[in-house]
């Protein structure tokens, strides 16, 4: 049972740290372009890439996103807090997505939820990126293989029994299987509200032409 301390240290930690917005910052501090009037308007790697043209600035804001997700997790498990990972994923998660440093206008959360999952669970990103793949391939659509994919990851997060999940999940992160399938299918589930109206938006258009 996770005490109060653990929820707030972790609660609050990984909000903070995942609500460092990355990409507006990098791209304003450049270019002089606010993210969120420009593109997309995701507070993201792809969209500094696609507004600015800039290869440099898109991939220092995708390290900057994924270190979100593995620093506060490394620091948890060296300093022998992994209990706090059950509150820490997800909340870095809610932090980048809804930051409230923008009015809670963030990106979509996938590359720091991989920086989480490098050191708990790798085997959970292989198998994202293998339904992303097929799913990109069949529509075309990024958004569609995104919802796809994390669609499948939270399916498989719930159906997977826990002595068969914890077997994926790596020791040294030191988290029980619930504890990673309550905080992993939250944090998807976070993502997933960030692509629903692009999806709905995929499927009007269709339902139009």
């Amino acid at each position: 049972m996770l005490s109060i301390h653990t929820l707030l240290l972790g609660g609050i930690a990984g909000y903070l740290v995942g609500s460092i917005p990355s990409a507006y910052l990098i791209t304003k501090w450049k270019t002089g372009i606010d993210l969120r009037r420009e593109g997309s308007k995701n507070i993201g790697a792809r969209n500094a890439f696609e507004v600015t043209g800039n290869k440099s600035i898109g991939t220092i804001v995708l390290v900057m996103d994924l270190l979100k997700g593995l620093l506060p997790v490394l620091v948890c498990e060296l300093v022998g807090c992994s209990d706090t990972l059950a509150v820490l994923i997800p909340a870095l998660i809610l932090g980048h997505c809804y930051p409230i440093w923008l009015r809670f206008h963030g990106g979509k959360g996938l590359a720091t939820i991989a920086g989480a999952l490098l050191l708990v669970n790798p085997f959970a990103i292989l198998f994202w990126l293998l339904v992303y793949g097929v799913a990109a391939r069949m529509s075309k659509h990024v958004h569609f293989a995104i919802i796809m994919a994390c669609g499948a990851a939270l399916l498989l997060i719930i159906v997977l029994p826990i002595d068969v999940l914890e077997q994926t999940v790596l020791p040294i992160s030191g988290l029980a299987g619930r504890q990673f399938q309550i905080s992993v299918g939250i944090a998807v589930l976070i993502i997933l509200s960030k692509h629903v109206e692009p999806f709905l938006e995929l499927v009007r258009g269709k339902a139009s032409s």
